[in-house]
């Protein structure tokens, strides 16, 4: 009777949770599909009241992108995310790590991600406790098309001075500059000494003449953000220094 009675209640709480889920869900996309519009790299500026709760702004990604959310609060009770059109988080409000400005109040952080084209929805959410708790909110959402450099190639290298080496890279498609790594050690683990050149064609001056050197090289180049990316490593090459 009672294994009975428990298996009842463990359904009933079941059922209970379902709907609760449900229901939850179900108001999420009602707000949702009542968004605000929200135009790419543009400066938001708005605030949040208690009753409000949440706000939602709905942004298109035209392309396969890399998205940078740039976000300003006035107090720690207010956060944001970017969730699809399937309700799934796909710029995690665990993910912004705030820095704040003791003097002002405001707190600031950013987040990128690489997205999909789709539509996505901003949330600015009010965590306070209290029904006089109002919240200030600024945001910015930019999105640059995702860049893929290929590997890097070494065309020649060249050893025509004492202790010097002139490195040729192949070009890149996209890439500002190349990472030029280089080091007695065949394996390139240690005493690798790094340059970055925003030619394809760099000398390398004060090396150990006589000595044979290992040298790959990678194109990289930089969002708006400063973030830098870069390609894959060149297969090394090899070359002994002139010494005489």
């Amino acid at each position: 009777m009672r294994k009975r009675t428990a298996e009842n209640l463990m359904m009933l709480l079941l059922c209970f949770s379902f709907v609760f889920l449900f229901r939850a869900s179900t108001v999420n996309a009602a707000r949702m599909e009542e968004a605000e519009e929200y135009e790419l790299g543009t400066v938001f500026q708005g605030k949040l009241t208690f009753d409000e709760g949440v706000r939602y702004f709905r942004f298109v990604i035209p392309e396969r992108s890399r998205v940078t959310l740039y976000l300003e609060r006035s107090g720690k009770g207010c956060e944001g995310a970017v969730y699809n059109k399937t309700g799934s988080e796909m710029m995690k409000k665990a993910d912004l790590e705030y820095k704040t400005d003791y003097f002002t109040g405001w707190s600031s952080a950013s987040l990128s991600r690489i997205l999909v084209p789709g539509t996505y929805y901003l949330e600015i959410r009010n965590h306070g406790k209290w029904s006089w708790q109002k919240y200030k909110f600024s945001f910015c959402i930019q999105a640059e098309k995702e860049i893929k450099l290929n590997r890097g190639v070494i065309r020649s290298l060249e050893s025509p001075t004492e202790g010097e080496l002139t490195v040729i890279c192949e070009k890149a498609e996209y890439a500002i500059g190349y990472r030029i790594q280089y080091a007695t050690d065949e394996r390139l683990r240690e005493g690798v000494k790094t340059v970055c050149s925003s030619t394809r064609v760099k000398t390398l001056k004060n090396l150990k003449k006589g000595e044979r050197y290992y040298i790959r090289v990678c194109p990289y180049t930089v969002y708006e953000d400063g973030t830098f990316v870069y390609g894959q490593n060149s297969y090394t090459e090899t070359i002994v220094i002139r010494k005489n």
